[in-house]
């Protein structure tokens, strides 16, 4: 191969690279704000621990951004049973892949059902996950009951000591159905079935990850590709007439 037909390759490859970088999806993490507190984690078994969070401040927990919040009497969480057990948190982001929650219990007993989250995309797609003691959720104090969790989803102790007595934040990885990515997620609903010292769920910030395509981009990407066209045709085109 000629040095000019190998500099036209490697300018090619340049091109197809740059092309495809430009079409290629961007992933956004976007912080979710709880709309209604009852509760101050605080004020559980070893919460002091939890101060340096509140009363607002944004924390990289686990590799992922996440809000805090305290409203005016300083609640910090959503724990239900105190005047509702469920609360619907607004999202109304486009194509979310993945959505990662801070939930811990208070109290546990292994096995138990605790609660629930239910995901409602804008066409009318749902998915719930249930919340269950020892599989993805488990007490934010290293006490008496439920200490650990078997599904690999969910990453203990991103915030806090994962030892006998003291507290911690633990972080679930939800990934969402195919059909999610073509729709806005609009809400997630967060309940809390009550069970009393079964386990009552808290859910203390919430965070999704959207993935989508790059619109203005794509007219520079066509641009690019009729310029790899150009050059992969010219050489040929060339020697044919002489």
């Amino acid at each position: 191969m000629k040095l000019k037909h190998i500099t036209q390759w490697r300018a090619a490859l340049m091109l197809a690279s740059a092309a495809a970088s430009l079409t290629a999806p961007a992933e956004t993490f976007t912080s979710i704000s709880l709309p209604s507190l009852d509760t101050d984690i605080r004020s559980f078994n070893d919460g002091a621990a939890y101060s340096p969070l509140f009363p607002a401040t944004s924390q990289t927990l686990g590799g992922v951004p996440f809000n805090f919040q305290a409203d005016v009497i300083g609640n910090t969480a959503f724990i239900g049973g105190v005047g509702a057990n469920s609360v619907t948190i607004p999202v109304n982001v486009f194509g979310v892949s993945s959505v990662y929650t801070l939930i811990n219990t208070a109290f546990g007993s292994l096995g138990a059902d605790v609660g629930s989250v239910t995901f409602h995309g804008s066409l009318g797609d749902t998915f719930t996950i249930q919340l269950i003691e020892g599989q993805n959720v488990r007490d934010h104090y290293f006490g008496s009951f439920v200490n650990t969790t078997s599904d690999p989803s969910t990453q203990q102790a991103v915030f806090g000591i994962n030892s006998a007595g003291h507290s911690h934040l633990d972080m679930q990885t939800f990934t969402l159905p195919i059909g999610f990515a073509n729709e806005t997620l609009v809400n997630m609903v967060f309940t809390d079935n009550l069970l009393g010292s079964d386990g009552l769920p808290f859910i203390a910030g919430a965070t999704v990850l959207s993935s989508s395509s790059v619109p203005e981009n794509s007219s520079s990407a066509l641009l690019l590709t009729m310029a790899l066209i150009g050059l992969f045709f010219i050489p040929r085109a060339k020697s044919i007439c002489s």
